[in-house]
């Protein structure tokens, strides 16, 4: 936009600071508080597709639900200039995934965050809720130290009949479960407990464990192949470390932690017993990028989503593929 700032009801806009999928997410000052928050609304595109108009629906729900000091907190849902928004605690930091661009992180950081998200998870599954979409991009390690868990697009309450399509995957490939990519068997907490593995690898080593030239090979990697030991990436990595990041990437769920809890345990023992994370010196955070200057909600161009994906079956592959491509035609 040409000025600095624009007003829409009771919200000052100052521009986008995320597009979240299919959303838009704008950094914004609440007139009555005074308080700056985070604004999201569906684009154009999305908001007339039902599909996306219901799991939006069902994201507001949910967070209405979850009060946790490690989860990005729910302020508000409204419909503003026609259109439904939902506002949330603004956190200022930097995502995993702008932290990590400078490699691994030391362990006692990097343990104390996991600890404190799955902190965040453990509320969240005890209410019966499965985040599924759990990324480094979606934590957020907050100037005062803290790290927020976000990105509750996908989540859903296990007792929720599935919206998505029969035949079609939702989620990041280089963090779904093996279970996410199958579809087998119906979801629960432990799939969140393996992508955590996902960021707990990542975050000690700088580099994701499962990779491929397209998400589909990908997804065949996370169901067939062992990840890469840790200590082979980054020598530093200790044994027992080792064992607890390889237990949570377990191919079956039975052979992971049973809980958030008992994963979130087994790390503090890692670091000594359960302590606050050391609030990062401003010099070692990267800077939240300013936003962008745009109309508030005209068309934005939206950045390609991570559209549904198919698992396709052919002649002669190994009996893998086909279980994958006859069980995601069928989910839940």
């Amino acid at each position: 936009m040409t000025e600095t700032s624009q007003v829409v009801g009771n919200y000052e806009f100052f521009g986008i600071v995320d597009k979240p999928k299919a959303g838009v997410t704008y950094k914004v000052r609440n007139l009555a508080t005074g308080e700056l928050e985070a604004l999201r609304t569906l684009s154009g595109a999305a908001y007339s597709d039902p599909e996306s108009l219901e799991r939006f629906l069902r994201e507001i729900k949910i967070h209405t639900r979850l009060s946790h000091p490690n989860v990005v907190a729910f302020h508000d849902a409204l419909e503003l200039d026609g259109r439904l928004v939902m506002t949330s605690e603004l956190v200022e930091g930097s995502t995993l995934t702008e932290l990590l661009q400078r490699g691994a992180m030391p362990q006692k950081q990097a343990i104390q965050a996991m600890c404190q998200i799955l902190s965040g998870l453990e509320e969240a599954h005890a209410l019966g809720i499965v985040h599924r979409g759990i990324t480094a991009e979606h934590v957020t390690i907050a100037r005062d130290g803290q790290a927020k868990l976000g990105g509750f697009g996908l989540a859903k309450p296990t007792t929720d009949v599935n919206l998505t399509r029969a035949g079609a995957i939702v989620g990041n490939a280089r963090y779904m479960s093996p279970e996410q990519v199958t579809g087998v068997d119906a979801l629960d907490a432990r799939a969140d407990l393996y992508s955590v593995g996902i960021l707990l690898f990542y975050t000690l080593t700088g580099k994701l464990p499962f990779d491929g030239a397209n998400d589909f090979d990908i997804m065949v990697t996370q169901v067939s192949t062992q990840p890469p030991l840790p200590s082979s990436v980054n020598p530093a990595i200790a044994p027992e470390t080792e064992r607890v990041i390889l237990t949570a990437l377990a191919k079956k769920r039975d052979q992971r932690f049973a809980s958030a809890t008992a994963f979130r345990s087994a790390l503090e023992a890692l670091n000594g017993g359960a302590a606050p994370l050391p609030v990062p010196a401003a010099a070692t955070l990267v800077p939240t990028p300013p936003p962008a200057e745009v109309p508030v909600f005209q068309n934005q161009t939206e950045s390609k989503p991570n559209r549904t994906l198919f698992v396709l079956g052919f002649v002669g592959v190994a009996v893998l593929l086909i279980v994958i491509y006859f069980a995601t035609m069928h989910r839940a």
